[in-house]
């Protein structure tokens, strides 16, 4: 729009300079000597470059809440107690639990143990095997963003009104031109912004406790104690306990979108303001300038898909359609440059160029939005008939 601002002025002040710098008659606004009117209708195919086109991609997955698929946290401790407290703990291999006067003094003569191998210096050691399932999420949404823009083309048939008065500017007839071409459009992109991973590790808990047997003359295995007693007593508290977790297995959900997006665009413009021709022989140059109506039709539509995959395969979780449509009327200006040569007094060939500058406008459907600069550029060839 800026650049048919700076060229129109020109245009006409140019337009209106005398055809030469010393026939002052030759200045201003003269009829020509045929005194009559032409007019002509041409038609022909034509290439317009309608704009560029920005997507803002944006998709409904990241805002989902999803539930676990895999289970969660838990804990299963075996029945040892805490390693500071008096209590009752009995083990893989063994046990170690209260008797009369272990309150009053911290010593049990009721335990008891399985092997020999458990009997380590002058310590005693006791296995137990708990579990643990830890759950865990990893979430990526990268959220709407800019897609590169790209340009709207494509085949845009244009038919076009001239007509020319024996007026004249200098060498230049006046006169005024009318267009109207139309065109359909489309931008299409998949792409994928959201994916999140569920992960549970389950583990087991292996924990040896050991207790300071030091003078202590420990019966050989298989050894049971009683509460009742008597026998060789040892401290109900372990004097050390080890836990070491080892993975035992896994489970997955990893979950991702894929987003189908599109828009269709139908571009009529009509183009109306004057013209200046310029005859050489059988060639005519004419350039015209106004104001141009963009009637834009469109149609959004966008496809997601959230699917997760699991040790059963991979399916569909959820899906959105959205669409959307409309019609946007937008004023603009043109500026337009013709040759043509005349075949016959009837018919002839044209070759036009036409600069579009109109307002830009946004649409979409659902979370995408499309932003749509409608300047461009059109170039045709045109069959001319000169109306007698």
């Amino acid at each position: 729009m800026n650049l048919l601002r700076t060229l129109l002025p020109g245009l006409l002040v140019v337009a209106a300079q005398p055809a030469t710098a010393g026939d002052a008659k030759s200045a201003g606004v003269t009829t020509s000597a045929a005194g009559d009117w032409e007019f002509s209708i041409s038609a022909g195919p034509a290439w317009r470059q309608l704009g560029d086109v920005r997507v803002l991609g944006g998709y409904r997955s990241g805002g989902l809440a999803i539930p676990s698929l895999v289970g969660g946290d838990s804990l299963v401790t075996p029945p040892i107690g805490d390693p500071g407290t008096y209590g009752d703990r009995t083990y893989n291999d063994g046990y170690v639990r209260q008797d009369a006067g272990t309150p009053a003094d911290g010593y049990t003569w009721n335990w008891g143990y399985d092997r020999a191998d458990q009997l380590q210096g002058n310590q005693l050691a006791f296995a137990a095997t708990g579990a643990q399932s830890i759950y865990s999420e990893n979430r990526s949404a990268l959220g709407a963003g800019p897609i590169p823009s790209s340009e709207l083309e494509g085949l845009a048939p244009h038919l076009q009104f001239d007509a020319v008065s024996p007026h004249r500017l200098g060498p230049f007839r006046v006169g005024f031109s009318a267009g109207l071409d139309y065109m359909s459009a489309d931008r299409n992109l998949a792409f994928s912004g959201f994916s999140m991973t569920q992960l549970r590790q389950d583990y087991r808990l292996d924990y040896v406790d050991r207790y300071d047997v030091s003078g202590v003359l420990v019966p050989q295995a298989p050894y049971q104690g009683t509460s009742g007693g008597p026998g060789p007593t040892i401290g109900n508290l372990p004097s050390s306990r080890e836990m070491t977790p080892v993975l035992i297995g896994s489970e997955s959900a990893v979950f991702s979108n894929t987003v189908f997006s599109s828009l269709e665009l139908n571009a009529l413009n009509i183009t109306l303001g004057p013209s200046l021709t310029l005859s050489q022989g059988d060639f005519d140059f004419a350039v015209s300038a106004g104001f141009s109506l963009n009637v834009y039709d469109w149609e959004a539509r966008q496809d997601e898909r959230l699917d997760v995959t699991t040790a059963g395969g991979t399916t569909a979780y959820a899906r959105w359609l959205d669409q959307d449509d409309g019609v946007k009327f937008r004023p603009g200006v043109y500026l337009q440059g013709d040759a043509s040569y005349r075949l016959t007094d009837l018919i002839g060939v044209t070759g036009f160029a036409r600069l579009d500058a109109a307002k830009d406008f946004t649409v979409g459907a659902g979370p995408t939005h499309y932003e749509v600069d409608p300047s461009g550029v059109t170039i045709g060839m045109m069959l001319r008939y000169r109306l007698p």
